[in-house]
């Protein structure tokens, strides 16, 4: 069953996210703060396919780290049906390095445009994925610049969500080996 979820839960889940970044920043003062979300238009933000989707976010983090040789000292997380979230605190002393890393994830990695990685320095300030010239994101239908079609409300809600479940459904079939 997908649960919907309200916008005042939405807002509600996203505080959330900001207290526990900034509990993991205090307690992990000399860490690079990594944050890993879905983008998943509309009001059904978790579900088994986005959960196993999520997971396999978290495992491309992890193993990206551990082929660099970078640790992580403390992870959080949290499934809701507002979303999932994972906060890691990484053991690395420059954060432009670490979103390079998680650029590249979001790049690469099949349900790549589906996750939302952010990487925050000592500070709590946010990296921007275009500062390290990596491309804006781009619209999960028309390939326009994503930030355009939200803001022109240029696709449904319902087409937008149908093609994050085609595009999770594409990786089972290839992951599992089936079509």
């Amino acid at each position: 069953m997908k649960e919907l979820v309200t916008l005042e839960e939405m807002l509600r889940f996203r505080e959330e996210k900001v207290r526990l970044q900034e509990e993991l920043q205090k307690k992990e003062k000399d860490s690079v703060i990594v944050a890993l979300g879905m983008n998943i238009p509309g009001p059904v933000k978790c579900s088994p396919e986005i959960l196993e989707a999520f997971h396999a976010g978290a495992k491309a983090m992890t193993e990206s780290l551990n082929r660099q040789g970078i640790g992580v000292k403390e992870e959080l997380e949290a499934i809701k049906k507002e979303g999932c979230l994972k906060i890691l605190a990484v053991e690395h002393k420059d954060p432009a390095f670490i979103k390079k890393i998680m650029v590249d994830i979001e790049e690469t990695h099949p349900l790549g445009r589906l996750f939302d990685i952010d990487v925050y320095d000592k500070e709590g300030r946010g990296l921007c994925r275009e500062a390290f010239g990596a491309p804006v994101r781009r619209c999960l239908l028309c390939g326009k610049e994503a930030k355009v079609c939200g803001r022109n409300r240029s696709h449904t809600v319902d087409e937008l969500y149908k093609r994050v479940e085609d595009i999770i459904r594409v990786w089972q079939n290839e992951t599992r080996g089936t079509s």
